[in-house]
């Protein structure tokens, strides 16, 4: 405590000093932590998904990206390796009816697809089988944002009904805060593929994921999906035989174009920590040499090397401390900023902000720099 108070003294007595290294390694450390404030959100945060480490997203390799209706329902039907499987597909809706018309985006599933990813409505239900069925499908699923900004946030909202391209649809439920998937989808409705879709191999227009079930390897899973497509390959093998199955885990499908481009920026202001380090070491090797004298009288008055170095952290700690809380209110600033200039392609757990986990950051990267 004594070298503490000391410290507070040395510092008050040079403000312009300290008031230039503080504001160099505020920047420094509020850079890294705005950046990682978003990695922890993108990349760390887990997904917001029942066991995501199951979940994975079909597709075809070498294909176009999507599946048939007769993927879809032989894999339905055969696999034995998944708990659940659905498709889906996005697109743009006109809302209207209850305030000023909207063109918003939404998602067209399958029935199965919130029990495949786990996750429940927070609000009345999901759709039923029935419901997925061409002439039945007229019913819309809501997010918590499009709930709230719509409607008020009226919890008597089941049962109402809105306007989705000019066709009335009664509203079922409404998810969680934290749930937007597909593509920051804002509403769903049932898919309702006809008959005819099912038996279809040559329209790809479906993303499909799928629920490994327990203990059940996804080599396993390919191998049963290479065994079911077989006789398909064989009707249509000018290309269908030149295509492969991937499972794709569904964090890496939904953060993996990011996570380069990510990791690269936080090590950029990771650099700037560097410098930064390197400035306030050069600032405070010339207020070492104007304090040679202070530190002679005191080694002649019987300051160890030990002390003397100890005195002499606790400062580099204490400016470094100074550094990081101001850092931290600086990077608090640009939370809202971070927000509004991400793509919206960027899937995120939740909003981006100041958590427990970024507050750790941000002192350990604190203490190193006063170390350095």
């Amino acid at each position: 405590m004594n070298d503490l108070k000391f410290a507070f003294r040395q510092l008050l007595k040079n403000p312009g000093f300290t008031a230039v290294a503080v504001l160099t390694l505020a920047l420094g450390i509020g850079a890294n932590t705005a950046i990682f404030s978003v990695v922890e959100t993108v990349l760390l945060r887990p997904l917001s998904f029942l066991e995501p480490e199951r979940l994975f997203v079909v597709d075809l390799k070498g294909g176009p990206g999507t599946l048939s209706g007769g993927d879809f329902e032989d894999i339905k039907e055969n696999s034995k390796v998944f708990s659940h499987v659905a498709v889906f597909g996005t697109g743009y809706f006109n809302l209207s009816g209850e305030a000023a018309p909207e063109r918003i985006t939404g998602s067209q599933v399958s029935h199965g697809f919130f029990a495949a990813l786990g996750v429940a409505p927070m609000m009345g239900r999901g759709f039923l089988p029935e419901e997925d069925q061409s002439g039945n499908e007229k019913v819309v699923i809501l997010s918590h944002g499009l709930w709230q900004r719509w409607f008020g946030g009226d919890r008597n909202v089941i049962g109402r009904a809105v306007k989705l391209n000019g066709e009335s649809y009664t509203v079922l439920g409404v998810m969680p805060p934290t749930f937007d998937f597909p593509n920051q989808s804002v509403l769903w409705v049932p898919l309702a593929l006809s008959p005819a879709s099912f038996r279809d191999y040559t329209g790809y227009f479906l993303k499909m994921i799928a629920r490994l079930k327990p203990d059940v390897a996804a080599a396993k899973a390919l191998a049963e999906l290479s065994t079911i497509s077989k006789r398909v390959e064989s009707n249509y093998p000018e290309y269908r035989k030149r295509w492969t199955w991937t499972l794709t885990p569904m964090h890496e499908h939904l953060v993996g174009h990011v996570r380069t481009t990510l990791l690269v920026l936080l090590g950029a202001v990771g650099f700037v920590v560097c410098i930064a380090c390197t400035n306030v070491a050069n600032l405070l090797l010339t207020l070492a040499a104007r304090r040679h004298k202070e530190m002679s009288i005191r080694a002649a008055l019987g300051a160890t090397r030990r002390r003397l170095i100890r005195q002499s952290l606790t400062e580099s700690l204490l400016l470094a401390g100074l550094g990081g809380t101001m850092g931290l209110v600086l990077a608090y600033w640009s939370i809202n900023l971070l927000n509004s200039i991400l793509p919206v392609s960027i899937s995120r757990s939740g909003p981006t902000a100041i958590n427990g986990t970024v507050l750790w950051f941000t002192l350990g990267i604190s203490v190193l720099t006063g170390l350095s």
